[in-house]
């Protein structure tokens, strides 16, 4: 089920993709050949990402605009289409369409970038020319990847616990006669694998609501050090079990304004990732501090660190690292961390050396006061 909701996704998003290209080369194509005037017609090349190439009915190239010249590094008005370009695959579109009378497109690499290529007739069977409209589509396809990488994550990281439940359910299932002592200790593992799926659902939740635009930040000025202080509140169980020690680094008029339920709830993901990563024993610095006209928010910790060569990747969503440090969770807590921080307006970053007992430290900038 799960890699056919998969595959589903795929093709809707590939079909999006193809319309969306079409109907933006269409409208560009159509706001082209409706220009008024030559100084409307260029108003509009101007205006538009796309590489655009004006030909004439024989194929002359009459006007390009910057993104095309930037594209089609030789290319100048009075070359034909192949001379300007270079590229076979766009005269050949040039001749179906007009033999076909009709637009026409096409993928194509130009200098390793996937691209889109997209031909419009002005007049019948193009007796007044074309236009060529050349789409970059690296960003566009990097999304679509991120997309079927992040359903592909979901399947994963669903398929784990779903999977764990059904073979202790298939368990009490078919050995009614389990001792009382083996039946606790199953539905302790149904019990935790539930919290899991919830904790996962709930996450991409937070991060969906938070991506989408449907959390707006309520803002009040608030003391960073109170701020400090109810994090370490909410934690400081975990860190007694660890004998963790947590230090708070703040002076107490220090104030900011921001949204202290969005900020609290980002500090407290982080100081969790502290108290689960630093060995018993250790310790782990709250702190706050002016470096105008920013404050600088920080969880620092004296555990095993983060190799340098991960650090610009522990913000993506389900990004773990080595999986013989991991130790858990949905891979989502920092995510969401970095798309709260910049819905406040600020930014977030890790530093580490990676080395054992350095401990990693994760700073936020926020505008001050």
């Amino acid at each position: 089920m799960l890699a056919a909701l998969w595959w589903s996704a795929r093709r809707a998003h590939a079909a999006a993709l193809q319309q969306l290209q079409r109907a933006q080369s269409t409208a560009a194509a159509t706001a082209l050949l409706s220009a008024q005037n030559a100084a409307h017609l260029q108003a509009v090349a101007s205006a538009e990402t796309a590489a655009i190439l004006l030909l004439a009915p024989n194929g002359t190239v009459l006007q390009l605009n910057q993104p095309a010249q930037a594209l089609f590094a030789r290319a100048a008005a009075g070359h034909t289409l192949l001379q300007a370009t270079h590229m076979p695959q766009l005269d050949e579109l040039l001749t179906q369409a007009l033999a076909a009378g009709a637009p026409a497109d096409r993928h194509l690499q130009i200098n390793g970038q996937p691209h889109h290529a997209f031909v419009a007739l002005a007049g019948p069977a193009g007796q007044h020319g074309a236009v060529l409209l050349v789409h970059d589509l690296t960003q566009l396809e990097r999304l679509g990847r991120a997309r079927r990488d992040f359903v592909a994550n979901i399947s994963h990281e669903l398929r784990t616990p779903i999977t764990s439940i059904r073979l202790i359910a298939d368990t009490l299932r078919h050995l009614p006669d389990l001792d009382s002592q083996r039946q606790h200790s199953l539905l302790e593992k149904i019990a935790i694998e539930t919290e899991a799926l919830g904790q996962l659902s709930g996450e991409l939740l937070d991060l969906a609501q938070i991506e989408s635009g449907q959390v707006q930040p309520n803002y009040e000025l608030v003391a960073a050090r109170d701020l400090l202080a109810t994090v370490q509140q909410r934690l400081q169980a975990q860190a007694n079990g660890k004998t963790l020690r947590i230090q708070i680094e703040a002076s107490p008029v220090l104030r900011v304004r921001t949204d202290p339920l969005l900020l609290e709830r980002t500090l407290v993901n982080l100081l969790h990732n502290a108290v689960k990563f630093t060995p018993a024993g250790g310790a782990i610095t709250l702190l706050a501090r002016v470096e105008e006209p920013q404050l600088v928010l920080g969880v620092i910790d004296s555990g095993n660190g983060i190799p340098p060569l991960e650090l610009p990747r522990i913000f993506e969503r389900f990004y773990r690292g080595d999986p013989a440090r991991s130790k858990g969770g949905t891979g989502l807590g920092l995510a969401i961390a970095k798309h709260a921080v910049e819905l406040l307006g600020g930014s977030i970053w890790a530093e580490s050396s990676g080395a054992p007992g350095a401990g990693a430290a994760f700073y936020i900038k926020l505008p001050f006061p």
